[in-house]
């Protein structure tokens, strides 16, 4: 039985650890042996027990950060951040190696869902065996990374290491492409069909209801969204309301700006909720506000759903949206609320857009075909050494 040893840096469940999830579920089931290493505990270990994956709890090395330089001066930052993380490399590859050759783990190759987690590099060159990187991310643009050594020298670095590079969108991939060339392989996440989730409170007929999901953080634009919202009270639209799901680091601040503006009655946070448990036939309306998005889980679950999707015109976002087909797409402030009050004031339009937005979804991102790709690689890399 071929091992394929996963890294992963993230331990909650947001969509780029889904995503992952997905692929190993079909790895094992075709059976592989699946190794996964992630750096702490987290809610995404119940979803390992529950689909059997066997993993590790181990330092993990990042090649970024999200924080700026700590010093003004630009050579001795460069110094600093070079020598931290040549230390935490050391450090983390040295505690993998052991712990793999305590568990007698020989890997046959190398998994690294998203381009922080740095281990893939050595362990690949230490074993000689194929390394598949997914990207998942556009990095500067979406999170705005600091990388350790320059993101130029870390990117040649890895381009050494690697077999592939899985792009999961075209943005993605034209952003990487200079630096991995041929290795870039472009495959759109899937998503699964949610059926209709149970909800014990009945929709009320004359509300229309928006939903956003995501993280709450300036990179996700939700404080575009609750402008709008803001906008359209004050114009006298009494009859939206808009539901929140998701947590993250402006909580604090969107939960000031919905006290100033008092708009306790119109705007609702309901907190983190599993994908599969947001009751998304509930609402009229879905918004993707980020204005990088490198491919949009969140959008394909909202289109899913039937809901006409209104998306920020940036990222992977145009990809999926179609405007005025399958969804609309928006570049401003103003845009968003004029198109907000566009579909509130026409339901058949909004039914109509939210129907081919759910075909095209099921039809283009479904779980299955974005598994199969998977599969076609990783057998081609593994039976072909």
């Amino acid at each position: 039985m071929k091992t394929i040893l996963t890294i992963c840096c993230h331990v909650d469940l947001c969509g780029a650890v889904q995503s992952m999830l997905s692929v190993l579920k079909c790895l094992k089931l075709k059976g592989y042996r699946i190794i996964l290493l992630i750096p702490s505990e987290g809610k995404i270990e119940q979803r390992l027990h529950e689909i059997d994956i066997e993993y590790y709890i181990v330092p993990i090395n990042f090649s970024a950060t999200m924080y700026n330089p700590p010093f003004k001066n630009y050579f001795v930052n460069k110094i600093y951040w070079g020598l931290y993380f040549l230390k935490q490399e050391i450090f983390c590859d040295i505690q993998i190696i052991k712990e793999l050759r305590k568990h007698k783990i020989r890997p046959n190759l190398i998994y690294t869902n998203t381009i922080i987690p740095t281990a893939g590099i050595l362990l690949s060159l230490i074993y000689k065996i194929p390394h598949i990187i997914h990207i998942r991310e556009l990095s500067d643009e979406d999170f705005h990374f600091n990388f350790y050594i320059g993101k130029n020298l870390y990117l040649k670095i890895l381009n050494k290491s690697i077999t592939y590079a899985i792009c999961i969108s075209q943005a993605v991939k034209n952003k990487f492409l200079p630096y991995f060339k041929t290795k870039t392989k472009l495959i759109y996440n899937g998503v699964p069909y949610y059926a209709q989730t149970d909800f014990s409170e009945e929709k009320e007929q004359n509300k229309i209801k928006i939903l956003f999901v995501g993280r709450l953080s300036k990179e996700k634009g939700i404080l575009d969204i609750i402008y709008a919202i803001n906008n359209l009270k004050e114009s006298g639209y009494s009859c939206i309301e808009l539901d929140i799901w998701g947590e993250g680091i402006d909580k604090p601040i969107i939960t000031n700006y919905i006290k100033e503006h008092k708009l306790e009655d119109v705007i609702f946070l309901k907190g983190y909720c599993p994908a599969n448990k947001i009751p998304r036939h509930q609402y009229d309306i879905a918004i993707m506000s980020s204005p990088y998005e490198a491919f949009g889980r969140v959008t394909i679950e909202y289109m899913m759903a039937g809901l006409p999707v209104i998306g920020r015109n940036g990222g992977a976002t145009p990809e999926i949206i179609k405007e005025n087909e399958t969804g609309m797409l928006y570049n401003s402030k103003k845009e968003l609320i004029d198109k907000l009050k566009y579909l509130i004031n026409n339901k058949e339009y909004r039914l109509q857009i939210g129907e081919q937005g759910k075909k095209q979804a099921i039809e283009n991102f479904s779980e299955q075909r974005y598994t199969d790709e998977i599969m076609t690689i990783f057998n081609s890399v593994l039976n072909n050494p």
